[in-house]
């Protein structure tokens, strides 16, 4: 059984962060208008911070590495998933990531270049709401690739409004329009209609706009038609086995507070037909909101991922190269569910 390498929820920041600007999420349907939209990300992020290295795997290397990202963006539609009853949409974005700055505990200089996939998908139905959505990663950078799900289940549904609530977030300054609260964001636009995003990591206290650690730029080009892919397959239930997990620990150490096991027979995970092996733990401490990235979303005028669910009960168990967690509430109810294959 190999390591399981998904670091919670850093893991999911990180990544956030390095596509916010690229519309991680779709902005509710208007009116048609003749805007462009971003179609390309360019720029750098200093991983400035202990949790930033550790979420990308690299935790025998010193903070500071700088990830390079050269990525293209574009609207997807995929039909209902199973259990869905609206069509689904949202984006994709896909290019490459190059690491350089990697230093090692024997001062040895290294560099790690690395293709990412992301995708992000929403069910909503025509009255605004959203019922589901996915985050479906493909990480690959040699040994240390990862692919990975997460589905969000919202209930109640997530309420996305069509009108625009930026003005109570930004303040537009002689410089640009900077962020009120939260991590500093400055967002510049160019003459060629393209913007800047200066931005710092949510766990960076001591960074400003003014010496930011993301410089990234957003160019925008005319509309294009949806790219068709295929829905996300359906999460099940299926037999759980207790044991322990071959990493020892798992992954709810770094994604919530877990307190005492409690006896269980049934998981949930994307992948039927076999038992699973782990545990169920009683949760103290629910999965973080991911709020302090909002702003970085609201900046270019895009919906953020909106992860904040609530549930009694967390599970983490695995079967030759999968690995699945799942959050559920009182009842037994997916509210959480993350998934991991070998790459």
């Amino acid at each position: 059984m190999r390591e399981a390498t998904f670091a919670g929820a850093e893991w999911l920041c990180v990544l956030i962060v390095i596509v916010a600007s690229v519309s991680l999420g779709w902005t509710p349907e208007q009116e048609p208008v003749e805007e462009p939209e971003v179609v390309s990300l360019e720029g750098t992020v200093t991983l400035a911070t202990r949790d930033a290295m550790d979420a990308l795997g690299l935790q025998e290397f010193q903070p500071g590495a700088v990830a390079a990202i050269d990525l293209t963006r574009d609207s997807v539609a995929a039909p209902p998933c199973e259990g869905c009853e609206h069509a689904l949409t949202g984006i994709m974005v896909q290019g490459s990531v190059l690491l350089t700055g990697l230093v090692d505990e024997t001062g040895r200089l290294g560099r790690i270049e690395a293709n990412l996939n992301l995708t992000h998908l929403m069910e909503r139905g025509p009255d605004g709401f959203v019922h589901r959505e996915w985050l479906l990663l493909d990480w690959d950078a040699g040994d240390r690739s990862s692919t990975v799900e997460v589905l969000l289940v919202h209930d109640p549904p997530r309420w996305l409004p069509g009108e625009d609530r930026s003005d109570a977030t930004l303040l537009t300054t002689e410089e640009g329009q900077i962020s009120r609260s939260g991590p500093e964001v400055l967002l510049r636009s160019s003459e060629s209609g393209d913007d800047v995003l200066l931005a710092c990591l949510p766990d960076h206290f001591l960074c400003r706009a003014t010496s930011p650690d993301a410089i990234l730029t957003a160019r925008r080009g005319p509309a294009r038609d949806s790219l068709t892919v295929e829905a996300p397959p359906a999460w099940v239930q299926v037999p759980l086995m207790q044991g322990n997990l071959s990493d020892g620990g798992g992954w709810a150490a770094s994604l919530l507070e877990a307190g005492e096991e409690v006896p269980n027979n049934r998981t949930w995970c994307p992948s039927s037909g076999s038992t699973l092996t782990g545990e169920t733990r009683e949760v103290i401490t629910p999965p973080p909101s991911l709020a302090p990235l909002a702003t970085w979303f609201i900046a270019l005028g895009e919906t953020h991922l909106l992860l904040a669910p609530d549930g009694v009960h967390w599970t983490e168990a695995e079967d030759g190269d999968v690995r699945c967690a799942a959050l559920t509430d009182a009842s037994g109810t997916l509210r959480l569910g993350i998934s991991e294959y070998a790459a």
